[in-house]
């Protein structure tokens, strides 16, 4: 030992490498995928309708004041700013080691609008768990332009927070003027996240399966539903199968279906990362404002 340093005790210094290796390893969300050495241990729940509105006013993105459907400044592809009621279910797994936490069955989205016709769309899945899209309508359309997400994870020794983000750019078309059930276009994000192991691309083709007509709270409601297939690369690899329902004139997300799948490699060897889960809008009126 040298200027006085003391020993570390061995387990002492075990604990600092799994610390430092936790750290290291990070967190990369394209869509919804996410990896760690553990999902969360801390026990997840629902999350409430009072606590989406709270957490929309704490982040400064209150909806109150925003334009409603019907209203003057009703914007077409742009849904009411609110809270909306989502029921569903989903599961996410982490083969190494294994371990697994569900997903609702309330699950709340959150509207908010933000500025030049665009507009934010938040789910959360549940109080360890949530994802976000921005929106833009104009021109006959809707383009997606950006999104984060957030997924809290226990490793062991220390609870972690991971927060990731993505950009589209060219912004991606969502609804398309003119579209043809059949037409299919290329979309592509690119994705990082603290600690990240490297960009995360996500790029596939985006398929408008046509018009359907869903049972929304006992009202049939008017839909646009598209098929979205991701390949996952660079920093991690993967597929994302995603259906996507939006109401057919404000764009109001009505219906969510998805499978993915995303490998990454890791201090301990290739982990793989695995959701499925599925959530549908209860009513066209937001709970709360």
């Amino acid at each position: 030992m040298t200027d006085g340093a003391e020993a570390v005790p061995p387990r002492r210094r075990r604990r600092r490498v799994w610390i430092g290796a936790a750290v290291a390893l990070g967190v990369v969300l394209v869509g919804v995928a996410t990896f760690a050495i553990l999902l969360s241990r801390v026990s997840s729940r629902p999350v409430t309708v009072d606590e989406a509105r709270q957490q929309a006013d704490d982040a400064g993105q209150g909806t109150e004041g925003s334009a409603d459907e019907g209203s003057a400044d009703a914007v077409e592809f742009r849904p009411a700013a609110g809270v909306y009621e989502y029921r569903g279910e989903g599961t996410e797994r982490l083969d190494r080691p294994p371990t697994n936490q569900t997903q609702g069955p309330e699950i709340p989205g959150t509207v908010t609008h933000l500025d030049d016709r665009c507009w934010r769309f938040r789910v959360d899945y549940n109080t360890n768990h949530w994802q976000s899209w921005d929106y833009c309508a104009g021109d006959g359309g809707l383009t997606e332009h950006a999104g984060k997400f957030f997924q809290r994870l226990d490793l062991v020794v220390t609870d972690v927070e991971t927060r990731s983000s993505y950009t589209c750019d060219p912004p991606a078309d969502a609804i398309r003027p003119g579209q043809e059930p059949g037409d299919q276009w290329a979309q592509e994000c690119r994705g990082t996240s603290q600690g990240t192991t490297g960009e995360v691309v996500s790029a596939g083709p985006y398929t408008f399966v046509g018009p359907e007509v869903l049972d929304i709270g006992g009202r049939d409601v008017d839909a646009l539903h598209y098929r979205r297939t991701r390949e996952l690369s660079g920093g991690q690899t993967g597929t994302e199968d995603i259906d996507l329902w939006f109401a057919a004139d404000s764009a109001l997300p009505l219906r969510n279906e998805r499978d993915i799948t995303v490998r990454s490699g890791s201090l301990i060897g290739g982990v793989t990362y695995t959701e499925t889960g599925n959530f549908t809008l209860t009513s066209m009126t937001p709970v709360a404002p």
